[in-house]
């Protein structure tokens, strides 16, 4: 039988955008098990506003949870999906503290 992670505490690591219907942030979650993942939260119009301030046609970067509201209840329900599917695995690939991460070494010449 899956075991399914159980959330603790899910907190905004910056200050929530004014607008929860179009922005982004980051956020850590807490796990009862003593593990955290930490990942950003957007909602889809956010990303098209930062490509087209990019002047870009396309976006990548570190994981992160696409949401349609950026407010408590709906990164809840979001945060509870991820934790159910495949017995975390989202979360536990999501498991990583910014800080903590080393930065890739580019190819050398």
């Amino acid at each position: 039988m899956p075991v399914i992670p159980r959330i603790r505490h899910i907190e905004f690591l910056s200050k929530p955008p004014e607008n929860p219907d179009s922005g982004g942030g980051d956020m850590r979650v807490d796990l009862e098990d003593g593990s955290a993942s930490s990942f950003a939260a957007l909602t889809p119009s956010h990303v098209g506003h930062r490509m087209n301030e990019a002047g870009q046609d396309f976006s990548y970067g570190a994981p992160a949870l696409f949401v349609k509201r950026l407010d408590q209840e709906g990164l809840a329900k979001a945060v509870e999906a991820m934790a159910a599917d495949m017995s975390g695995f989202w979360l536990r690939y999501y498991n990583s503290k910014r800080d903590d991460k080393k930065k890739a070494k580019g190819r050398k010449k």
